[in-house]
């Protein structure tokens, strides 16, 4: 359906409109959507009454519309600086898969952001949604848990995935203003990242050794990683970012371990940044918390992450064999270890 002549337009940006919603519209796209992971109906009178924003999602490539946004208004205080904005979304089949959807969300975070006083945009998808959990990763959504049971679906309770994006997540550190480090040494800082670093390390982390796509749902479930931006030390130029998650090896903090990984933007590598900052975080996490190991796995061909991490003192401990999909070969990765005891 191609209204754009017709369509006030809200806000627009990165080849994406948000317009009012005309007469017909929410039928049009009803009668189009695959609902996949729409609720059951329930006729009973709902015990909260909130009012739904809607806007209609154009593409502007072709003027076509391809879904619907909604928000409304949820607390969790008794005043107003403790509300937040709860946003959905919906996509027709033939706009999936192509970024539309990334670039709807944050299109709408920062709109509420700009034109209201509330200062948290958050967001829930089902647990077994890999693909809209990635869609608000991209879109600068953080995963904060899981909401046990929260919908009902063909009579059964679904858990949700909760994110959220805050305002101080877009703004930028004012000039000069001290960034919040957490490890630094030999040229390099660890530190809490600010506005747009996410964005750019999580793409360069897109390369040669990205596995295949899979929207399956993870057999284990949504993970909770944390991201450090690295950092020059001197002129906190942006070097690249590293993650951490737990993994468990025996249901005790005794058994625990963290994983982390590593992406450095493409004019940082080769320089021994990659080995220096492993070894910050691996200094850093066995200097903040209880966990005795940390460990890491690279693809059996990234000779140079290999090198990295052995130089970071990290020592080889085997191979995992067949534990990537990528371009539709299982490959093997090298797996990696560092104890409290070794350093």
């Amino acid at each position: 359906m191609s209204t754009s002549t017709r369509r006030k337009v809200v806000v627009s940006g990165e080849g994406v409109a948000l317009g009012e919603v005309l007469d017909g519209d929410r039928e049009w796209l009803g009668s189009r959507d695959d609902g996949a992971f729409d609720v059951d109906d329930d006729g009973r009178r709902p015990e909260h009454h909130v009012q739904v924003h809607r806007l209609a999602v154009v593409d502007l490539s072709d003027g076509e519309l391809v879904g619907q946004v909604n928000w409304h208004p949820v607390g969790h205080g008794r005043t107003r600086a403790c509300g937040a904005w709860n946003i959905g979304m919906s996509l027709l089949p033939n706009a999936r898969g192509r970024g539309v959807g990334a670039r709807t969300l944050r299109l709408l975070a920062e709109y509420l952001l700009d034109t209201t006083d509330l200062d948290r945009i958050e967001a829930s998808t089902d647990v077994t949604n890999v693909a809209a959990q990635r869609v608000l990763a991209k879109g600068g959504f953080r995963a904060e848990g899981v909401l046990r049971g929260a919908q009902l679906r063909d009579g059964v309770r679904h858990d949700l995935v909760q994110y959220a994006l805050l305002r101080s997540d877009l703004e930028p550190p004012a000039a000069g203003s001290p960034r919040a480090v957490v490890a630094s040494g030999d040229g390099v800082a660890l530190a809490v990242p600010v506005a747009g670093e996410r964005e750019r390390y999580v793409r360069a982390s897109v390369g040669e050794f990205t596995v295949d796509r899979d929207d399956r749902p993870q057999v284990m479930g949504p993970s909770h990683s944390t991201l450090l931006s690295v950092l020059d030390e001197r002129e906190h130029t942006l070097l690249g970012g590293v993650s951490y998650h737990a993994v468990d090896y025996g249901g005790t903090v005794g058994c625990a371990a963290w994983n982390i990984g590593i992406a450095l933007l493409a004019g940082e590598r080769g320089r021994g940044v990659g080995s220096t900052a492993q070894r910050l975080l691996a200094e850093y996490l066995f200097a903040t918390t209880e966990v005795d190991r940390v460990e890491a796995s690279t693809d059996v061909d990234n000779v140079a992450e290999q090198k990295a991490l052995a130089r970071a003192g990290f020592t080889r401990e085997g191979v995992l064999r067949g534990a990537q999909l990528r371009g539709g070969v299982r490959r093997d990765l090298v797996h990696f270890g560092k104890l409290r005891t070794d350093q």
